[in-house]
């Protein structure tokens, strides 16, 4: 007689293991004497899928590994592979303080929202939304998330955003506090002055900028007022070159003077008015009224771009696989109704 072939570990030692009820009919059952495995007869193809694209989509296993492990050919495993939807969104309308950005994919991208605080709360469903995005990101895709988000019942309390200004006049128009990322602030900052400036002013608004994380808004101003008083007119001085530029021309007001470049130390100039454009949303988090209500807003969006770097890792096993796959992917990773320990990035 034919042995029924474990299904786990494809071994023929199995042996029947009595019998179960399905509804009005039983199934028979077995036991694998290698791996001590129980299964039945019974057909589970979504089981299958759902495991399968675990294997996949999470663990990073590629179409012709998983046809070697499960016994079947490519065409199969793909087949399979197409046939797997995600998981559908979970709503569960609450007081939320979310992280919004967008992370791309080549020529396209993903706008994603998250709740940070939700497992802290007891919730499972950290992404509350997400939307592609095709070209560059515009400000109506965030206003379109929050729009979204409070048609859906979730109530916002405040955002963290990575620090575009229209982005942030959009939300206040609604009413809605705003986060700005620090760290993106000490990008920016970083971005004019390099890590190592060579002038003692430089170095000094560098300092300044470093101390973000354990400051206060007051503090950063006072900061701000003293090296102000100190390089102002320094900050003030232009070229010779564009002296004799702005000689040779009848308008008082040029371009050349809103746009910063007949300044000698433009891109000082830059960090130091981005700091001060920005600090009145560089502290919402330190907000007393926020502590009182035991609201906590992250300072950073680091819980959103670790969970970026996370998804593009795993992508990366992936390469050659249509947008569409990478998308199903995607929003497999979004419900992380495949990953063995829930929504675990």
């Amino acid at each position: 007689m034919t042995r029924r072939r474990c299904p786990y570990c494809y071994c023929t030692n199995t042996k029947r293991n009595g019998t179960t009820t399905h509804g009005k009919t039983q199934k028979q059952r077995y036991l694998c004497r290698d791996c001590s495995t129980t299964w039945s007869n019974m057909s589970r193809p979504e089981r299958f899928i759902r495991k399968l694209w675990r294997e996949y989509a999470w663990e990073g296993a590629s179409v012709a590994a998983l046809a070697e492990r499960h016994h079947k050919s490519r065409s199969t495993i793909r087949r399979l592979l197409d046939n797997y939807i995600p998981e559908n969104d979970i709503v569960r309308p609450r007081p939320v303080v979310t992280v919004m950005d967008v992370t791309y994919f080549g020529s396209w991208g993903v706008l994603v929202v998250i709740d940070p605080n939700a497992k802290a709360h007891g919730f499972d469903d950290t992404v509350l939304y997400w939307a592609e995005i095709t070209g560059t990101e515009r400000t109506a895709d965030y206003e379109v998330a929050t729009d979204t988000l409070e048609a859906m019942g979730y109530h916002i309390q405040a955002v963290v955003i990575d620090g575009r200004r229209g982005v942030r006049d959009m939300l206040e128009r609604k009413g809605i506090p705003v986060q700005h990322c620090q760290f993106h602030q000490l990008q920016t900052v970083t971005q004019c002055l390099t890590k190592r400036p060579k002038l003692p002013q430089n170095q000094q608004l560098r300092a300044i900028a470093l101390t973000l994380t354990r400051t206060s808004k007051q503090r950063l101003e006072q900061q701000l007022d003293a090296w102000y008083e100190r390089y102002g007119e320094w900050l003030k001085e232009r070229s010779a070159e564009t002296q004799g530029a702005a000689r040779n021309t009848q308008n008082t007001h040029s371009d050349r003077v809103s746009s910063g470049s007949r300044y000698a130390h433009a891109r000082t100039r830059r960090a130091y008015f981005s700091l001060r454009r920005n600090l009145e949303y560089l502290f919402t988090y330190q907000d007393l009224a926020f502590i009182a209500q035991d609201i906590c807003i992250p300072n950073t969006t680091n819980a959103l771009d670790g969970r970026f770097g996370v998804w593009k890792t795993k992508l990366r096993a992936h390469r050659g696989c249509s947008k569409q796959r990478k998308f199903t992917i995607l929003r497999s990773f979004f419900s992380g109704g495949t990953d063995e320990g829930g929504n675990s990035i």
